[in-house]
């Protein structure tokens, strides 16, 4: 005997599976190939149930890693929100001080400009 025909006689031949033996877990797990040589031996009403039952448990996941998935993308948005929002009242705060600060130093070339008036200055002064 050659190698390649001693190693395959030696090999296990997949086994057989009747549905009872086929736990949740195993049937979303197991290749779809690994499945099928699995299920060779399966009536095919039983073979088709259990294909089924695969699809629903793997939609199942599938369903919840989105459904997951969408919650941290919420969460994240959440927390975008209120620090932008945060930042916004901020900036409103900064807007506030600079108007009031604005205003002063306006109010100061104002009285300025009356003083330069009553001393007589007859010189270009730009008023903002």
């Amino acid at each position: 005997m050659d190698l390649v025909t001693t190693t395959m006689t030696q090999l296990p031949s997949s086994p057989t599976v009747t549905s009872s033996e086929l736990n949740d877990d195993e049937l979303v797990s197991l290749s779809t190939r690994e499945l099928n040589r699995r299920l060779q031996s399966v009536s095919p009403d039983e073979r088709n149930r259990l294909k089924q039952r695969r699809r629903t448990l793997k939609n199942r996941g599938y369903a919840q890693t989105c459904r997951t998935r969408r919650v941290h993308s919420h969460n994240k948005l959440q927390q975008d929100t209120e620090a932008l929002v945060a930042e916004v009242n901020e900036l409103k705060d900064q807007v506030s001080t600079l108007t009031v600060e604005r205003d002063f130093y306006r109010e100061q070339l104002e009285n300025l400009l009356q003083t330069v008036q009553l001393l007589g200055v007859h010189e270009y002064v730009s008023v903002i």
